[in-house]
């Protein structure tokens, strides 16, 4: 029977140390990860707090196997040129802006962990193509608010909406705004064929004057009346609606609701329903 002596048994512990502590060592040199100042980390899987994900910012941390995994999340800024055309004003104006934005993934916690929900497999094309979407949606979203004359008098005020809007979309999916520079705007205030109060003023009352004008031609009790007290309901209706949009700004949607009034009028007298009483001007005649 062989005897193992205290000196063996002592270097049997000293080897299984050694081989706990370089397996230990070589864990901590493979599974600690680190950043640099302009990249994020983020660790994600079993996470401090239950949360789905952590973010760190320019330091390390360690990365568990089995249980935890991470990625790097650049935060190198990002230029994206965006060429806004056809865009409408509160007044129903045609405006065309071109302009530059730097955006990039932001370090503010709240904003930051949006990044690690939403962008972490995404590529930067990826993400240079969704914070673009966003960008020509609020931007027509903001121009839609504001008058030709806030947008072209007021530049620092439009320049905050588009901060607001823009940038408040922005921070949702993990983005933040980091300038904008606007390099032309151009809109079609002189031309001819745009929608303008005056315009509409003028049609409305075209319309209220063809509705006083035209009489009844069929007796009240007749098939032929009640098709015209619909029709002239109709017309009363979207003259009301052309008054209410335009009211509100909305000279576009005026300018289609005061035109379907007159139709309805205009088809009256085309039909025999309403006397026109040889107005040319007012209605097509039979």
């Amino acid at each position: 029977m062989i005897r193992l002596d205290g000196g063996f048994w002592l270097t049997m512990v000293f080897l299984g140390v050694a081989l706990s502590f370089a397996h230990g060592l070589i864990l901590l040199v493979t599974r600690y990860k680190r950043c640099a100042s302009d990249e994020i980390l983020v660790v994600y899987g079993r996470v401090d707090g239950g949360g789905s994900s952590r973010c760190i910012h320019g330091g390390g941390t360690m990365v568990w196997p089995l249980i935890q995994d991470y990625k790097i999340l650049s935060l190198t800024p990002m230029t994206i040129d965006i060429p806004l055309t056809n865009a409408l004003s509160k007044d129903a104006i045609q405006i065309n802006i071109f302009s530059t934005f730097a955006v990039g993934i932001s370090t503010e916690p709240s904003i930051m962990n949006n990044a690690a929900e939403r962008l972490l497999h995404l590529d930067s094309s990826q993400i240079k193509q969704l914070a673009s979407e966003i960008i020509f949606g609020q931007l027509r979203s903001t121009i839609s608010s504001l008058t030709i004359s806030q947008i072209n008098s007021d530049r620092s005020q439009f320049l905050n909406l588009i901060y607001k809007n823009v940038g408040g979309e922005l921070n949702q999916v993990g983005i933040k705004m980091i300038n904008i520079n606007i390099n032309e705007i151009i809109d079609d205030s002189g031309s001819d064929d745009r929608v303008t109060k005056d315009k509409l003023n003028h049609y409305l009352d075209l319309t209220q004057r063809a509705r006083a004008k035209a009489t009844p031609i069929h007796e009240e009790g007749t098939e032929q009346a009640k098709q015209l007290a619909v029709m002239m309901r109709m017309a009363d209706d979207y003259s009301s609606d052309a008054r209410h949009f335009m009211d509100k700004g909305d000279y576009v949607r005026a300018f289609g609701a005061i035109n379907y009034a007159h139709a309805w009028i205009d088809a009256g007298v085309k039909l025999r329903l309403l006397d026109g009483h040889g107005d040319d001007v007012l209605f097509t005649l039979p």
